[in-house]
């Protein structure tokens, strides 16, 4: 099973860049649909079985989450100034988004790095096989734990599943920048301590990098304002679809007299 597992990995990562971070983006969306399922699940469990233990997980991912982003909102409201509550916003959103990518792509490189090290000491083939093995199986396991980031499931739980609506406009940007990140972790994994032989350049990396952050900027522009469609929705009893729609298109075609 954990040979077959590796087996899929390897050809996963001998894919063009392209080809990896669309999958990697319906795997992150796929990981993200199944921790908030396991998070409802267990708030549904609790409910039952009047146990606050089982619902610990989603709270204290919610804490979490809420913690990190005031942390960063305050640091950017003294930056930008409290009267520019939604670039105050915005920002943090990217910031602690971006931060997150930061860590991904950083967590992947030290691993191949340690490992790299290890096979540097090893004195037998044995030995140098053994831990090459081990390099391959945790990070599959590391890409495995990113790619469902339990976090970022487990924060949305008070939410229903008809109000993941509001999650779309800028969970397409937000998901496709945590996949380029993720993608450009494990090419610098595999520059570092390759699995696959393959010519990318620390270049291309960087190119990578700067798409991810992009792609987290224009999430981080368009979540406060889904959020802010949501409440507006929710506070008037408009559906949330043709609150998103109405809203979106009224920005388009503001955009678009502004050409």
């Amino acid at each position: 099973m954990e040979e077959k597992a590796i087996g899929v990995f390897k050809k996963y990562l001998s894919l063009n860049v392209p080809k990896k971070i669309l999958i990697t983006y319906f795997l992150c969306w796929t990981g993200f649909l199944f921790s908030f399922s396991v998070g409802k699940f267990l708030l549904y469990l609790s409910s039952i079985f009047k146990s606050k233990f089982m619902e610990q997980p989603a709270k204290l991912a919610q804490e979490v989450g809420t913690v990190k982003f005031h942390a960063v909102s305050s640091a950017v409201s003294k930056t930008v100034g409290a009267k520019n509550s939604y670039i105050t916003y915005a920002f943090s959103y990217v910031i602690s988004n971006f931060m997150g990518c930061l860590i991904i792509m950083s967590a992947l490189g030290l691993l191949s790095y340690l490992y790299k090290k290890d096979l540097e000491k090893a004195k037998t083939l044995e030995e140098k096989e053994e831990i090459f093995k081990q390099y391959q199986k945790y990070l599959l396991i590391l890409f495995i734990f990113t790619v469902v980031n339990p976090l970022t499931g487990l924060i949305g739980t008070d939410l229903n599943y008809s109000d993941l609506i509001a999650v779309l406009p800028h969970g397409f940007f937000e998901f496709f920048g945590f996949a380029t990140a993720v993608v450009a972790g494990l090419e610098i994994a595999n520059k570092i301590l390759p699995i696959i032989k393959k010519d990318m350049t620390y270049k291309k990396i960087a190119t990578l990098i700067l798409c991810s952050f992009i792609f987290i900027f224009i999430a981080g522009m368009l979540e406060p304002l889904d959020w802010l469609i949501y409440d507006y929705a929710k506070a008037y009893g408009i559906s949330l679809l043709s609150a998103f729609i109405n809203a979106y298109k009224n920005l388009f075609l503001y955009l678009i007299s502004m050409l």
